[in-house]
């Protein structure tokens, strides 16, 4: 479903050329469970960013369902990311003025009717367990339930794939755990592929794929045999 190849990418930085991605490689088949391993500036955010065509590579290849993401345009790569990409966020990018409901529309409203984008929505909150609280505005929802509101936009346009950077990172641990369980319900009920960023060891040796990256090279990739 997803091919990696050889990739490169690199930021310019005073002046100064650094290479954040070397020459990574990785084959991902449709709906498997991904954890995503590695110290901080090893390019594990990088390297979602890539894949999601949010971030353009030196060079390589990327494809996704055999469309070639690293040479789609601007309007290609958005139809993409319409059509197949969820994506969750450590810092859970929720609009502060606007309530879980109309953050959970967002991703669909220049494309479809309001009134189809309103029901897609309220059916994503039911999905997360939040449909009580559409209407709060996120700085009346806790850490737990703003992540699920992310999630539930990430969702609502029924995406093949959940790319997700420490979707737990600024929760507590029992937070934590239950959004993971969230995420892992997800997959198992829609077979959906999901690629997860996190410092937690416990929670990436859950997944059934687990990717371990040092210094922009993929260093270990282990399939638990015991989960698939």
């Amino acid at each position: 479903m997803i091919k990696i190849e050889n990739i490169v990418k690199s930021y310019r930085i005073g002046g100064e050329k650094l290479t954040v991605l070397k020459s990574v490689s990785l084959s991902i088949k449709e709906g498997s469970y991904i954890s995503l391993r590695g110290p901080s500036g090893s390019g594990k955010s990088t390297l979602l960013n890539v894949i999601g065509g949010l971030e353009p590579i030196d060079s390589g290849g990327i494809w996704i369902e055999d469309q070639p993401v690293h040479s789609l345009k601007d309007h290609q790569l958005a139809k993409l990311r319409l059509k197949k990409i969820g994506y969750v966020f450590q810092q859970f990018q929720l609009l502060s003025t606007a309530t879980a409901l109309e953050n959970v529309m967002m991703p669909l409203l220049s494309f479809f009717s309001s009134k189809m984008v309103k029901e897609n929505a309220i059916e994503a909150l039911k999905r997360v367990g939040l449909e009580h609280r559409m209407y709060h505005l996120p700085s009346r929802l806790s850490g737990g339930e703003q992540q699920r509101v992310a999630i539930a936009r990430a969702l609502v346009t029924k995406p093949r794939i959940i790319l997700a950077d420490e979707p737990t990172g600024n929760l507590d641990s029992e937070t934590g755990h239950n959004i993971i369980s969230l995420l892992e319900e997800i997959h198992q009920n829609d077979g959906v592929t999901i690629m997860m960023i996190t410092h937690d060891n416990e929670i990436a040796e859950r997944a059934i794929v687990q990717v371990q990256i040092l210094d922009g090279k993929i260093q270990e990739y282990f399939t638990s045999s015991v989960l698939e």
